[in-house]
């Protein structure tokens, strides 16, 4: 709880100055809390360090400040504190890979880091979201709105599997694209990292379904991160809002739900390069939780320990995601190296071990879940429980699908004994990796 406020007062402090110079000890000072302790926590919240905060801040309120103004780039870039046009130059590029000239002439939309805020919600989840102050102004503007929300799929992956900044990377490209097709970037925002809300205010509904669906058919076209090729997709929902009565705290939670509605829509099939479908991942409307499907599967045992394993070579993941009914769906594919499949006898979770082309682990994803069920004809199901452990390349021990596992808890589709299950089974996993790679 302590580090709720800290971070609010962090927060309120770097903006009120923005355009003055700012060092992780001024902010320290502001929230009566020590250098050591305010970096740690940062870099425990944001992945990232106070300053680096500070700058992308900086930065995107300078790029608003250029698209808003006629004000020289030099003079920008002494308004917001910084040294001279070439430091200036540098950080900007560094967040918009773009130099301040070349991004003048060619955008509309600025809103890529604006201001955070850290809230309890409704589940009593510890969040990060960006304000919305700027949207809500906007839609009050007019009686009601059409918004669109989209969100990228596989961040998670993106993240583990490149670093945080290849995420980031692909937040500045989803947005790039929306913006391009949409031609509304004065009306794009980032609602949380991967999340993007757009604003097509009292445009006609079809046209509106029109332009996300031109958005979504560049579903699987790469971005350059490096020297990797990543995959970009994202999947969307449409929904109408009123301005009266309406609060902040009001429409995150209409936007977030309109995502979440969506992402039932989005399905995904794996096929092996002989064809087989042999693992695949459906939503269940009655439980409200997700399915797992494994065929040819055979028993086996991994470190002293039996269980049922699956082998599957290099696949493609055949993505279908209908945006509304009577739209013609959308569909694309990437493809995933080979990867093995293990359900240890008598365990509640299940390991999948990703390989390189030289049969090294790259990763490997522990899953919890329950209702396994086996059949004659060398197949299985189960339902997935939300939480996943990582273990990387490099020997970091990632723990996910928190935030969603406390919302299925409070929404009652897991029982509190189970959550408790769960955590402490996240948590056995995880100290068992860390003993594992000390």
């Amino acid at each position: 709880m302590e580090s709720f406020y800290i971070l609010n007062d962090a927060i309120r402090y770097v903006e009120h100055h923005l355009k003055e110079q700012i060092t992780p000890e001024d902010i320290a000072i502001a929230c009566n809390y020590s250098v050591s302790n305010l970096k740690y926590l940062f870099n425990k919240v944001f992945q990232y360090g106070v300053m680096d905060y500070v700058n992308q801040r900086k930065i995107t309120e300078a790029a608003g400040e250029l698209l808003q103004t006629k004000e020289t780039v030099c003079s920008v870039a002494f308004l917001y504190g910084y040294g001279s046009q070439e430091v200036f130059t540098r950080a900007f590029t560094k967040v918009w890979d773009e130099t301040p000239g070349v991004y003048r002439r060619n955008h509309q939309f600025y809103r890529l880091f604006l201001k955070q805020e850290f809230i309890y919600d409704s589940y009593q989840v510890f969040r990060r979201r960006f304000d919305l102050s700027p949207l809500l102004k906007e839609l009050k503007q007019s009686e009601s709105s059409i918004l669109a929300c989209f969100d990228i799929v596989g961040i998670r992956f993106i993240k583990t599997c490149f670093g945080r900044k290849a995420g980031e990377t692909a937040a500045l490209k989803a947005l790039q694209r929306i913006e391009e097709i949409t031609k509304r970037g004065k009306h794009l925002f980032r609602l949380s990292g991967d999340k993007f809300v757009v604003n097509f205010e009292s445009s006609d509904y079809k046209t509106v379904q029109r332009q996300v669906l031109s958005v979504l058919e560049c579903n699987g076209e790469d971005f350059l991160y490096k020297e990797d090729a990543i995959p970009l997709s994202m999947f969307a929902g449409i929904t109408c809002l009123p301005a009266k009565g309406l609060s902040k705290e009001l429409l995150f939670d209409v936007l977030d739900d309109t995502i979440k509605e969506a992402h039932k829509k989005l399905s995904r099939i794996h096929v092996a390069s002989d064809d087989c479908n042999r693992f695949r991942i459906d939503y269940n409307e009655e439980t409200g939780l997700f399915r797992g499907y494994v065929s040819d599967v055979f028993k086996d045992s991994r470190e002293g320990r039996r269980g049922i394993a699956a082998s599957v070579s290099e696949e493609e993941v055949q993505y279908e995601f209908t945006l509304e009914h009577m739209t013609t769906s959308v569909s694309w594919r990437t493809s995933g190296p080979r990867y093995e499949l293990f359900f240890p006898e008598g365990e509640k979770w299940y390991r999948k071990t990703v390989y390189d082309t030289l049969g090294r682990s790259l990763r490997e994803h522990y899953y919890i879940i329950r209702d396994m069920e086996v059949t004659r004809i060398n197949s299985i199901s189960y339902t997935l429980l939300h939480l996943e452990v990582v273990k990387t390349w490099d020997n970091k021990i990632l723990t996910l699908n928190e935030g969603e596992l406390k919302e299925a808890f409070y929404d009652g589709l897991i029982s509190k004994e189970e959550f408790r299950f769960i955590k402490i089974t996240g948590k056995t996993i995880r100290n068992w990796l860390e003993k594992k790679t000390e």
